[in-house]
């Protein structure tokens, strides 16, 4: 533990790929990697005098919910925070834009649903046990005060940061400040990027912005009861300006910049907050 930390239990923060894990080094200069999780790649900070742990899952639904029951089981910290890049579903959101999760949801192509009630199953596609009892959500949505303190915090850092200059703006589209929205955030194991699925996608689940790990964390914290946030910054709105293969790990990189900055904020109001 580093010096100057209190006991109390740890905040930590989940980040989904070393593209937007690369910020908290330059943000964090007391980051130090810990070799207490086996192959988990996992690193100490403090912020407020509250130690924050850092934990680098892979993208995707299994390493980010693994991850996070990695974290809770061998931590049990205070809160898990969790965010990075995402692409927009709400035809508005460019990049740069917030999406500050109030409501976390799986999403999935149109009769997967369908074919699951059909057949006598549960049309939620999260699911889990919890006391010996059988859980199954449509959506789980996120706490009133972290949800507040979270919009506050992205709030504060999107007013200090210009308009987006990474690739994927639309040319014919004037630079703006970056947008903030409270939302629905959605999850898949999927990269949608055809304006048609992107259109059926919102109008099913009224989703803001689809990332591949929010839920997921979401559920594994709803079943151990551990408060979770999430801030999921646009690298891309596909159907208004599509990514090249070259574009991708730049605009990554500047909407996990953009994430980084808010979690760290977030996680600063929590530390003081809990003095």
């Amino acid at each position: 533990m580093l010096r100057g930390m209190s006991d109390r239990a740890p905040l930590a923060i989940l980040v989904p790929t070393r593209g937007e894990f690369e910020p908290y080094r330059a943000l964090l200069p007391d980051l130090r990697p810990l070799d207490v999780a086996g192959p988990w790649e996992l690193y100490e900070a403090a912020v407020g005098g509250c130690r924050l742990l850092l934990i680098l899952s892979a993208a995707g639904p299994v390493n980010a919910a693994a991850a996070t029951e990695r974290l809770i089981a061998q931590f049990a910290p205070a809160a898990i925070l969790h965010g990075g890049s995402a692409g927009a579903h709400n035809p508005a959101l460019m990049p740069g834009d917030a999406v500050i999760g109030s409501r976390f949801v799986i999403v999935a192509a149109p009769g997967v649903r369908e074919a699951r009630i059909a057949r006598g199953l549960p049309g939620s596609l999260i699911r889990f046990y919890r006391g010996g009892e059988t859980v199954s959500l449509e959506y789980i949505d996120a706490g009133a005060a972290l949800l507040r303190q979270a919009e506050t915090a992205a709030a504060a850092v999107a007013a200090a940061l210009g308009p987006w200059q990474a690739p994927g703006w639309p040319p014919e589209l004037p630079r703006r400040a970056p947008a903030l929205v409270s939302g629905i955030v959605g999850s898949a194991d999927a990269w949608t990027v055809e304006a048609d699925e992107l259109r059926s996608l919102r109008v099913q689940y009224q989703a803001e912005c689809e990332d591949m790990e929010s839920a997921y964390v979401a559920q594994v914290c709803a079943m151990h009861g551990v408060p979770f946030a999430a801030i999921r910054v646009m690298s891309d709105n596909e159907a208004a300006c599509a990514l090249t293969a070259e574009d991708v790990p730049i605009a990554i990189a500047e909407a996990g910049d953009r994430a980084a900055r808010a979690l760290l904020a977030l996680a600063a109001a929590l530390a003081q907050a809990g003095d």
